[in-house]
């Protein structure tokens, strides 16, 4: 068993942020901690969903109350209530009362509230582990030199062996963010693999925006094909974000698979890097400019004899559309079998009638390569 973490998270507001991150950069790293995301007033730090935000404070004046956050982990969403129920009665000021957060860690629960001296402090439960899904099995999945946790998901009508499907999330996301897909897909008559990449949720290792979680998906590739409800013939990978790009890296070793689909996903991290500078502080920390070729799908394209499906928005704020449209112009140069879906005023959060539009695409593509026997 992996010990509770008791740090959920911090804020605080520098005086100087250049000279905080050049101060801050000479320990964290030590630690884990990794810049996951830069702006022009405040930094975040990111240790798996640990995470330290440094702000830019007005004026340059850093301290008062406000100017520190604190968050702890609690060992339940009960005990978050009951530390509610105590603040509320000491008469402390709640700034938050309890409530589910759409926030960097899964499944986060939460109160806030301000101590004597006004400073903001957060009391949080969020998951240690996938939790249980009723309709599909909890599964571990051995990968390069770790396990991986996610679920495996029926198909709900018709005889074995069917087509197959390995799911992959993009960054800080984990296998229960693709149940919503993997139940799609088994309506459509394929066995899911909903699976967390190394270092999220469920799994063992340490996020590396590509670098082994390639190997990692091989390995779930032939865990996969070897149960008996599995046609190993007739094999897909689907990705989202870095979980596209892992999936493009894979299909470059040429394992046996069928057809591979990756939504809005970094194919050139050096033009990535140069797009979007919110990212460079990121990638510099964990790749440094000689690890972005190997991480790149671009590179690789002579690699890939897998038909390649490509769905991306026009106005994705992250990942450029160029990253898609480079990659099948590339595909294309090297006579291979590829499909675009440019998904017009999207950004790099579909919408309800995007996803959609984007899912009709991904099924009549899967249906062409994989629902032959």
């Amino acid at each position: 068993m992996r010990p509770r973490p008791s740090f959920a998270g911090a804020a605080v507001e520098v005086s100087d942020l250049g000279r905080s991150v050049a101060f801050h950069r000479l320990w964290l790293p030590m630690l884990g901690f990794r810049r996951v995301w830069a702006g022009p007033d405040r930094v975040m730090w990111a240790r798996g969903y640990d995470h330290f935000v440094m702000r830019q404070a007005r004026d340059g004046v850093s301290y008062g109350p406000g100017a520190l956050w604190l968050a702890v982990s609690a060992e339940s969403r009960a005990q978050v209530d009951q530390v509610f129920a105590e603040m509320r009665d000491a008469g402390a000021e709640i700034l938050q009362p309890p409530k589910e957060l759409d926030y960097f860690a899964p499944g986060y629960y939460s109160v806030a509230f301000r101590d004597p001296d006004g400073v903001p402090i957060e009391v949080a439960h969020r998951w240690d582990e996938l939790p249980e899904v009723s309709d599909a099995e909890q599964v571990r999945v051995p990968g390069h030199g770790v396990t991986l946790g996610g679920y495996l998901f029926r198909p709900q009508a018709g005889a074995p062996p069917h087509p197959a499907l390995i799911l992959l999330h993009g960054f800080a996301g984990h296998a229960h963010n693709l149940v919503g897909l993997a139940r799609r897909a088994t309506a459509n008559g394929y066995v899911a693999l909903a699976l967390s990449l190394r270092g999220w949720l469920g799994s063992e290792g340490e996020s590396d925006q590509g670098l082994r979680q390639p190997l990692d998906v091989l390995a779930a590739i032939d865990w996969l094909a070897h149960r008996p409800l599995v046609d190993p013939r007739r094999i897909g990978l689907v990705g989202a974000s870095m979980g596209g790009q892992v999936a493009l890296l894979t299909a470059a070793h040429k394992p046996p698979i069928g057809a591979v689909a990756a939504y809005f996903s970094p194919t050139d991290l050096a033009a990535w890097r140069e797009a979007n500078p919110f990212i460079r502080d990121y990638l510099d920390d964990l790749c440094g400019p000689e690890g972005l070729p190997v991480r790149s799908p671009l590179l690789r394209v002579a690699q890939i004899d897998t038909p390649v499906l490509l769905i991306h928005g026009d106005r994705d704020e992250n990942v450029p559309v160029e990253q898609s449209l480079s990659m099948a112009e590339a595909l294309r140069t090297h006579g291979k079998d590829v499909e675009t879906l440019i998904v017009s005023g999207a950004s790099h959060y579909f919408t309800e009638q995007e996803y959609g539009v984007a899912l009709r695409k991904l099924f009549e593509f899967l249906r062409r390569h994989l629902n032959r026997s």
